[in-house]
């Protein structure tokens, strides 16, 4: 278990050795209390959806300013006004959960995504429409497979969030696909 040294409880434990930190704890169970802090009130995967929902987030974004920029056709370059607007409303509202939560999230794409970017950004413009809307494909059914689990979670503002996001994640993915039929 992590212990948040600027927490009260945290700092007498560490004073005192972690022995008085259980029984602190055994306390605040027996008295009914079952999350001390906001950042023992969800679990590693809790936190674990957390820090993969705002890499998602971010991307999503990034790769909407790159289908702007690139997309050779007008619903695709739409498609991208879209997924920025909205994947930055889903990015802050999560940051508002993380902040609740006592969870701190990155700014910073992670390499693999960084490399995923890299190559959108190099593929020949007459491939560009083609590749993004197949990436975004396979990365919608990605998507909502890890927020179905996280729909499943035990905190209930994750749950939420979740829930609340699949309903979005299913309409966009109806929406690329209707693009990937026409051929786009």
């Amino acid at each position: 278990m992590e212990i948040d040294v600027k927490h009260p409880i945290a700092r007498v434990a560490a004073h005192h050795g972690k022995g008085v930190l259980r029984a602190l704890f055994g306390l605040l169970l027996a008295a009914g209390i079952s999350e001390a802090t906001p950042a023992y009130s969800q679990s590693r995967s809790d936190r674990t959806f957390l820090e993969w929902a705002i890499q998602i987030e971010i991307q999503q974004q990034d790769m909407g300013r790159i289908a702007q920029i690139r997309a050779q056709t007008p619903a695709v370059r739409e498609l991208g006004t879209y997924l920025l607007e909205r994947h930055r409303q889903a990015e802050s509202r999560l940051r508002q959960i993380s902040s609740r939560l006592g969870v701190e999230l990155s700014n910073r794409l992670s390499a693999t995504h960084l490399r995923v970017q890299r190559r959108f950004t190099s593929i020949p413009s007459a491939n560009f429409d083609r590749g993004f809307i197949r990436h975004e494909v396979g990365d919608y059914r990605y998507f909502i497979v890890h927020f179905e689990a996280a729909a499943a979670s035990r905190n209930s503002s994750i749950r939420q969030y979740a829930t609340n996001e699949l309903t979005s994640l299913r309409q966009d993915q109806t929406r690329i696909l209707t693009l990937a039929h026409q051929g786009s």
